[in-house]
């Protein structure tokens, strides 16, 4: 057939498919109709007519057609909106079981807290302090029992209830790995405290006041501790019941369903901090507002974590969980050329991991024990200069010491480390890709790569708490940066340009899995910073003598050398996730594999006109 009596007989449908792709409100069937036709009219082009314009005009209208196709997908699974309105109401509704028992056995605790101090007067102080009793004490006496409420400054005091609150949270949360004892014990512990303390101002016959001051903010926050108890015991649950799955398994489904649990408790968390640092102080507010507050929190709690996840029960929820899907059991093959979402990215990454947790493992220990070693050797110590607050000291001290940059000499030191850490997992996704780039390439994009990851360090010595949030915000960027220069050998200015063109299409979905790995990152270091750290650091103490000064160096080279290693374990996670997120975007943006499947159906196409 002619290319003009081709075009003659299907100008009018692909007019059409034109005009539908300028309506605001398509018809579903419609558009599947036509896509359908587009890709068929375009293979039998791309046989008959491959260097005409007419494949070239049916290619913008298919990759068109595709790119709305994927966004209605992306729309109704993957959207900040939907999220709140069924995913997580329909996890509520899930979890409720270890929900209410997390309710049950923080009641019990406030209950115990209650009847130990009515019946022992020094118990109060055995959990609440005595630093704080006696502070507390001398507020009363003053005639303002809630001053201490008051002293901090609004900013400083937000920012340090709020990080606290949010470890809290994550602690009783992460702690269910541990077969949901830790969970249960954290949950015990806080329990018995808030008995204490409501206790002791009953006490002093403060019991209104208290309530209307505490329950202002706590309300929001300890409802907040109570859910994350409820993540907690659902994420040990997988590992406790696994049922007809294997632990595995079940641990996968438990795992992301508690992990999308947990977003929904860090919003609540910060607008806790908020009321607790901005309103609680203000005690000569009318009781009446104080009390409305309270109860406008107690409803919100109750009808979006129990009243609305029961009624969306019973009319159904829109989509079911994703994460209710059985996990393959094997190592199957991942996909380079699909389009995927958050949670299969996450689980690819965590496949890959398992794949070659041994050699990651091994280079992790030996490049830890370089950045050590060179530490130790240094005059410098990792110290902030100006910590801003306690706590923020405590999380670069403790859970995130390993980019702590407080000199050149650490930017160089974490620069090292770090960069190899990540070229080793390019190498070996680029092996599993299988596009391994020349010798001389690979030296390249490792000085290339060794230029993006020092600039991220750079900026928080440099910059200081603005680097901080910077990389928190920007670091995944920065990796895709690092990884298009690897893949794609791109200089720097264009990686950073074929970035940003990557990430403004789906910039929700690349914001959304990063706050995942930083959730993720967090909790797997908190684990490593809190009883790890300290059961190893404490049988060391017990064998030794603290007048040794060799075994005071031994102490030091583990405590350093734990605290890089957990990082280095938490950066290949990061770096394959950006990764695979870049394989989906790039088809998203090029549909490649798309238009190779169209060569195949044309293929198809012409040996069935031969034949």
């Amino acid at each position: 057939m002619k290319e003009t009596r081709f075009i003659a007989q299907n100008k009018e449908k692909w007019q059409e498919s034109e005009k539908l792709l300028t309506e605001s409100d398509k018809d579903p069937e419609k558009l599947s109709n036509l896509f359908t036709q587009v890709i068929d009219d375009l293979s039998y082009s791309r046989t008959y007519y491959p260097n005409r314009s007419v494949r070239v005009y049916l290619n913008k209208i298919a990759r068109e057609y595709f790119s709305i196709i994927y966004r209605h997908h992306t729309s109704r699974k993957n959207t900040f909106k939907n999220f709140w309105i069924d995913e997580l109401p329909q996890i509520v509704y899930q979890s409720r079981r270890p929900l209410l028992i997390s309710l049950g056995i923080f009641v019990l605790a406030a209950c115990i807290g209650i009847f130990s101090s009515a019946k022992d007067s020094g118990f109060t102080a055995s959990i609440l302090g005595d630093r704080y009793v006696a502070m507390t004490k001398a507020n009363i006496e003053k005639g303002d029992p809630m001053a201490v409420y008051k002293e901090a400054h609004q900013v400083d005091m937000f920012l340090g209830i709020t990080l606290n609150n949010l470890m809290v949270a994550f602690r009783t949360y992460v702690f269910g790995l541990f077969l949901s004892i830790g969970t249960v014990a954290i949950l015990l512990y806080n329990g018995i405290m808030v008995g204490c303390f409501q206790f002791f101002f009953v006490e002093h016959e403060l019991l209104a006041e208290s309530a209307l001051t505490i329950w202002l903010h706590g309300t929001l926050e300890i409802s907040s501790i109570i859910i994350a108890g409820g993540a907690g015991l659902t994420l040990g649950s997988g590992l406790l019941f696994p049922g007809t799955y294997s632990r595995l398994q079940a641990f996968q489904i438990t795992g992301m369903r508690s992990l999308k649990l947990m977003l929904g408790v860090a919003p609540i968390l910060v607008l806790a901090g908020l009321i607790e640092s901005f309103l609680t102080r203000y005690t000569d507010v009318p009781d009446i507002l104080r009390f409305l507050l309270i109860l406008a929190s107690a409803v919100f709690i109750l009808g979006y974590f129990v009243y609305y996840p029961w009624k969306r029960s019973r009319v159904g929820f829109d989509q079911p969980l994703e994460e209710a899907k059985l996990p393959p059991s094997i190592n199957e093959p991942v996909s380079f050329t699909r389009i995927k979402n958050n949670g299969e990215i996450i689980r690819d990454s965590f496949t890959f991991y398992k794949k070659f947790s041994s050699p990651l493992f091994k280079w992790a220990l030996m490049v830890t024990a370089l950045m050590t070693v060179a530490e130790l050797l240094s005059s410098e110590p990792r110290e902030l200069l100006a910590p801003p607050t306690e706590l923020l000291l405590y999380l670069l001290n403790e859970i995130y010491y390993g980019i702590k940059t407080t000199s050149p000499l650490f930017i160089a030191i974490n620069t090292f480390g770090s960069s190899l850490i990540i070229y080793r997992v390019f190498m070996l996704l680029d092996s599993e890709a299988k596009q391994s780039p020349l010798g001389l390439l690979r030296f390249q994009t490792m000085i290339q790569m060794v230029v993006v990851v020092g600039l991220g360090y750079a900026s928080l010595y440099y910059l200081d708490q603005w680097g901080v949030i910077l990389l928190l915000v920007a670091c995944s960027l920065l990796l895709m940066i690092a990884f298009i220069q690897f893949t794609e050998r791109r200089d720097l200015f264009n990686s950073v340009v074929r970035t940003i063109r990557l990430s403004s299409e789906v910039l929700s979905q690349v914001m959304g899995l990063h706050f995942v790995l930083i959730m993720l990152s967090f909790s797997f270091l908190l684990i490593v910073s809190a009883p790890l750290l300290y059961v190893s650091t404490s049988i060391l103490e017990w064998n030794f003598a603290e007048t040794d000064v060799w075994s005071k160096n031994i102490f030091n080279f583990i405590d350093i050398f734990l605290k890089l290693l957990a990082l280095n374990l938490v950066i290949p996670i990061f770096a394959s996730s950006v990764a695979y997120l870049y394989f989906s975007l790039r088809e998203i943006h090029s549909a490649d594999h798309l238009k190779q499947a169209i060569n195949m159906i044309g293929n198809r196409t012409l040996k069935s006109a031969r034949s």
